[in-house]
């Protein structure tokens, strides 16, 4: 499983977790845990698609908004 560092952008906030997955898709699932405090809207990011950068390896984003406030994810791969 691969390294990636995923970087949420939100309500003028950046948060910054790693995680150990298959796919950038599992990495961002991850992030839905029962007792985490934001679990609503890592929810609402776990069921968008994520989408790869054109032009840059190993990075992708997600996004999707919550109370009116956009969340963005790039989720980079950084290590296999």
């Amino acid at each position: 499983m691969a390294r990636f560092t995923l970087i949420l952008e939100y309500r003028g906030g950046t948060y910054i977790r790693q995680e150990r997955a298959a796919s950038p898709q599992a990495a961002l699932k991850k992030l839905v845990r029962p007792s985490d405090t934001k679990t609503k809207l890592f929810r609402a990011l776990a069921e968008q698609r994520v989408v790869a950068i054109e032009g840059i390896e190993n990075c992708w984003c997600s996004s999707t908004s919550d109370r009116g406030k956009l969340a963005l994810v790039n989720i980079v791969k950084t290590a296999e």
